[in-house]
């Protein structure tokens, strides 16, 4: 217990220091097309740490609101750089067991996916780590707001070979499987 306590101060001023420094980094160190405000309050979100450009918890929570619709929004218009940071914000939602936002993902995925899987299975071919969580959120949509899975056997069977000539073997059985019984991924 001792070494926990003593460890969690070191935590916090390393979850601080980085949260610091993503705060300040310059345009040029954040991706081509993000923010760099955008991409320190992501990185802050993992990292626990109340996100500097907010003075207040629910401005937080507002914010963290827009952000996921800002780049839902330029996800559906085709933006592939939006299209991975809105990946990039699922996963977000997963890691911080964040309800609001993964409900969200879990309506919202599926008809993005489904007007652009060409967009959405390159961002998984270039980040195999995001496979786990998209894939869950793509299985979740069949199962939320009542569904009872209605539409996930015609689905898979329509996109099966796609997301197998999309990714490496082994991710694309890994996302196929997490669509057939999604679990959240750890």
């Amino acid at each position: 217990m001792r070494a926990v306590q003593r460890a969690w101060p070191i935590a916090r001023r390393l979850a601080a220091a980085l949260g610091s420094a993503c705060a300040l980094m310059p345009a040029a160190a954040a991706p081509a097309g993000v923010p760099p405000a955008d991409a320190a309050e992501i990185v802050e979100t993992l990292l626990g740490i109340e996100p500097a450009r907010h003075a207040t918890p629910l401005e937080a929570m507002k914010g963290w609101a827009a952000l996921y619709g800002r780049y839902h929004r330029a996800a559906r218009e085709g933006d592939a750089t939006a299209m991975g940071v809105w990946l990039l914000i699922a996963h977000t939602a997963v890691v911080k067991a964040d309800a609001a936002t993964s409900e969200s993902f879990s309506d919202d995925l599926l008809p993005v996916y489904r007007a652009q899987p060409r967009a959405v299975l390159g961002v998984l071919a270039d980040n195999l780590w995001l496979v786990p969580v998209t894939c869950f959120y793509l299985g979740r949509h069949f199962d939320f707001q009542g569904r009872g899975g209605a539409g996930r056997d015609a689905f898979v069977a329509e996109h099966q070979a796609r997301i197998g000539a999309a990714l490496p073997a082994a991710a694309a059985a890994r996302c196929l499987a997490q669509i057939k019984e999604p679990r959240a991924p750890r």
